[in-house]
């Protein structure tokens, strides 16, 4: 593994929970990715309190990290979902561009990366956002999973909310700079982090401080999360799009 004093030129965040049967095939993936470039990255493992099988198949796979990768594993010390998780992981992040990733892969590596490719090249850009929209032949935008529906919803609602919207708010598949990342970080508010989105938080967050932000097309196959808890979700999207 590399040296943890270098610093890696991208970090990645991925949160798990009931994914033991999806890592070593996303693991694998990655890799086979990350040969084509000369670059280190720093994969941000972020694994449930409960999550033993997990856990377990994550730290199997750090035992066989290739040389570019720098393979760190957060459990949470108790059960805090993702959203707040992934606020974890961006204060772990030591590199100055950050990805955010899904382990069954809904969105391809190769259109994360993009995000990632924008963010380098566009000095005044602070955050590229998904937009999966702009991908025509996405499941997503023809709403083939209940995910997809609550989504396109509340996507809805927060573009009738929100004055010059991003037009796909709750896109999770999102890179941004390690600095916008220190000017947002302390309007986000740690109590209504709960549930699977960070998005919406982040969204708002970014607006408070007119951070720039560009929406690249994302593809998204639709593929749904086990530890996805669709009513609880919905549930919590009310709480943070309408009844605020």
């Amino acid at each position: 593994m590399e040296s943890s004093v270098s610093t890696p030129h991208c970090s990645l965040l991925v949160y798990l929970n009931k994914d033991a049967e999806l890592v070593p095939a996303f693991t694998q993936d990655l890799r086979s990715f990350f040969q084509k470039f000369p670059m280190t990255y720093e994969l941000i493992v972020l694994v449930e309190a409960k999550a033993h099988k997990t856990l377990s198949a994550i730290q199997a796979e750090a035992a066989r990290s290739p040389a570019n990768e720098q393979l760190v594993i957060h459990q949470n010390p108790k059960n805090l979902g993702r959203a707040l998780s992934l606020y974890q992981g961006m204060e772990l992040a030591r590199s100055q561009y950050v990805m955010v990733l899904d382990s069954e892969l809904a969105s391809p590596f190769g259109d994360i990366f993009k995000l990632w490719q924008h963010l380098v090249a566009e000095e005044k850009v602070d955050i590229c956002w998904g937009d999966r929209y702009r991908k025509k032949e996405s499941p997503f935008v023809h709403s083939q999973s209940a995910r997809a529906r609550t989504e396109l919803l509340f996507n809805g609602i927060l573009r009738d909310k929100y004055k010059d919207s991003l037009q796909d708010p709750l896109c999770e598949a999102l890179a941004l700079k390690k600095s916008a990342w220190d000017r947002i970080r302390g309007e986000v508010p740690l109590q209504e982090l709960r549930g699977w989105y960070l998005t919406p938080a982040l969204h708002r967050s970014a607006r408070l401080q007119t951070l720039n932000i560009i929406e690249i097309p994302v593809y998204d196959s639709g593929k749904t999360s086990k530890s996805y808890h669709l009513w609880k979700e919905r549930w919590n999207l009310l709480k943070d799009c309408v009844l605020k």
